[in-house]
């Protein structure tokens, strides 16, 4: 768990307890703040050079929001983000064009994140013709290495996004993701949206880019066969918070926190003879305008004691990487 004390030489992006508040208000003429949801509540984790880090968690834990962050289309409440060192918040114009250029995306739905009205030369190319300037024949050799490293040929430049499949946009989507050679892309959900058929070339795809370009994932997702097979570390949020951090191999090999450990129940095994605690969770994730108080998963926990409700855990590094946020350590 990357903390504001820490320096790690190969961290490209690190988080320091970055906080998210969205006011609530009501009223139609005067609106009125009547509270606050804390979608992010002091995360701090790091995405390292040529590493995919992913964050799981329930729908509304917060991934989508700590992605946003990231891509700068949110702002922290509170915290700090670092990119290559330098913090966010401290960039000049010249950082910022040079923060878009570095930092892309992969979208979940690859119908509605393509320009159906342009050709995939054009979407591809886009990026690139916005932040450099090139000539006709640099522009096309550009083109025919992103769609060759990708997985289409030349030809298809001169189709639009209708006329391909589902697995075959989102190659677009990553070649035009790639087009800028960025250190970091942000992975939203990148396979969930396609048949089970392709998510495997999908993923040994991204897989093969990343040690073919050197570049690091941030990987959203609730699939954790997606994340097992991608990931470096893994982070889980429950709640805005963080509640474990670990290896990925450590992480699935020894689950600490009962809501990580509930999370690996409710999957499917990597093998049908592989033995797993049964751990059921009860009730629903609170409501993030009214969190519980103490340790925000007390209510749902099957471990609960009497301090769980009154006192927030520490944050506890149990092994070497392995970071835990609960009172049974």
């Amino acid at each position: 768990m990357a903390t504001a004390t820490q320096e790690a030489t190969d961290a490209i992006i690190r988080l320091e307890e970055c906080k998210k508040y969205f006011p609530v208000t009501k009223g139609l003429v005067i609106r009125k703040a009547i509270g606050q949801v804390k979608a992010v509540d002091g995360i701090s984790f790091e995405i390292r050079q040529g590493e995919t880090y992913s964050l799981v968690g329930e729908s509304g834990c917060g991934k989508t929001t700590t992605a946003k962050m990231v891509l700068q289309v949110e702002t922290p409440t509170d915290g700090l983000i670092r990119f290559n060192g330098k913090n966010m918040a401290e960039f000049n114009t010249a950082d910022r064009k040079n923060y878009r250029s570095s930092v892309q995306a992969v979208f979940q739905d690859p119908w509605s994140s393509l320009n159906p009205r342009m050709k995939v030369g054009s979407i591809i190319l886009e990026p690139l013709l916005t932040n450099q300037t090139m000539g006709k024949h640099e522009a096309r050799e550009n083109l025919e290495r992103l769609l060759r490293d990708v997985g289409l040929h030349n030809f298809q430049a001169d189709y639009y996004p209708h006329e391909f499949s589902g697995g075959q946009r989102q190659r677009i989507a990553i070649a035009r993701a790639l087009s800028l050679q960025p250190q970091v892309i942000v992975l939203d959900e990148p396979v969930s949206a396609l048949d089970v058929s392709i998510r495997a070339q999908i993923m040994n795809l991204l897989k093969q880019l990343q040690d073919q370009y050197g570049v690091s994932y941030l990987l959203i997702a609730h699939n954790l066969a997606t994340v097992r097979y991608m990931s470096h570390h893994v982070g889980v949020m429950y709640l805005g918070k963080m509640v474990e951090e670990a290896p990925t191999k450590t992480l699935f090999a020894n689950p600490m926190h009962p809501y990580t450990k509930a999370l690996i129940a409710a999957s499917l095994p990597a093998h049908p003879d592989i033995q797993r605690e049964d751990l059921v969770l009860s009730g629903e994730v609170p409501s993030p305008l009214n969190p519980p108080s103490g340790c925000t998963f007390h209510p749902r926990c099957p471990f609960v004691m009497d301090r769980c409700s009154a006192e927030e855990p520490q944050l506890r590094e149990l092994e070497p990487e392995h970071w835990v946020h609960c009172h049974l350590y």
